[in-house]
């Protein structure tokens, strides 16, 4: 996460008549490396978790899965933005972020999710909070990166805003992806015939070219791949548009970076030839073909080496 360490490795193991324990101690791993395991193939379940930092750091959280003899398979931890996500099943399957109950709207995405992984949020290294907007007036907070609402029927324009942040002893190896804010605007209202609605939330997704190190070369013309997943209780249409900005001090000062639809992807173009040394903070603004849309800025997205 910008800086080299030693991460957290341990390994969970189940078997078949139930039992599920430790296959390793909290082993040292270092970051950023390579390395290659060994696993027995077979109906044993294997689930590996890692944390940046022991004992109040996030825990990345793998999927539970089998293995078969003589396949290989690659995984990559930590990549890209780190930014909140749709939660995960122990399979991996995509589940749900928000929905609506009668006159309830209730909201609990992954606190952090890289590329691959779910991270549970660390019991003193993250914070973060929840506002709700309707039609533009503060409808409600909630002090946690999650909250439950109570909303009138009537349809209405909402736009939810969650904020993370990494602190404490945490953040000493933690340099990327410091602080994110996320806003999602939708239209919602009670349909007393549906028990539940899949909140319409747009997850930003990002293609960085960043090394190990979450930092990519002092030049021109780098292309930054976007996307938008959803979750169990709403598939997103397609992106309709896309903007990407990109800042130097924090968000004082934004320049615009260049969008670009093609082939049916969006990417955004960014210039960095005479930034060697800067941090990036990056704000991404999507909106998907039902109309729904996500503002998302991620503090000290990567850095310029």
């Amino acid at each position: 996460m910008g800086v080299a360490a030693d991460f957290i490795d341990t390994l969970l193991v189940s078997r078949p008549y139930g039992a599920t324990y430790s296959a390793s101690s909290l082993a040292l791993v270092a970051a950023p490396g390579k390395r290659t395991e060994y696993y027995t193939a077979g109906n044993t379940v294997w689930q590996k978790l890692l944390s940046s930092s022991f004992p109040w750091g996030e825990l990345m959280t793998g999927d539970a899965r089998t293995y078969q003899a003589g396949r290989t398979t690659t995984e990559e931890w930590y990549r890209g933005l780190l930014v909140p996500g749709a939660p995960r099943d122990a399979k991996g399957e995509e589940a749900l972020a928000g929905e609506r109950q009668d006159n309830l709207i209730g909201v609990a995405p992954a606190f952090m999710t890289d590329s691959e992984h779910v991270g549970q949020q660390g019991s003193f290294g993250d914070i973060g909070s929840m506002q709700l907007k309707r039609e533009g007036e503060l409808f409600g907070s909630s002090g946690y990166p999650f909250g439950v609402f109570t909303v009138p029927a009537e349809d209405a324009a909402y736009e939810l805003t969650l904020t993370t942040t990494k602190i404490g002893s945490p953040a000493a190896v933690w340099k990327r992806s410091t602080q994110t804010e996320t806003t999602w605007g939708f239209r919602s209202e009670r349909k007393p015939d549906v028990a539940s609605q899949g909140l319409p939330l747009l997850f930003p997704r990002y293609d960085v070219p960043t090394d190990g190190m979450k930092t990519v070369p002092a030049k021109n013309g780098q292309r930054i791949g976007l996307a938008a997943t959803g979750h169990a209780g709403y598939t997103p249409g397609e992106l309709t548009s896309a903007k990407v900005s990109f800042s130097y001090d924090g968000g004082e000062t934004w320049h615009a970076a260049t969008t670009a639809h093609q082939g049916g992807r969006w990417t955004a173009t960014v210039d960095h030839a005479d930034a060697a040394g800067q941090s990036v903070t990056l704000r991404t603004e999507l909106t998907d073909a039902n109309g729904n849309a996500v503002v998302q800025t991620v503090d000290d997205a990567y850095a310029v080496r």
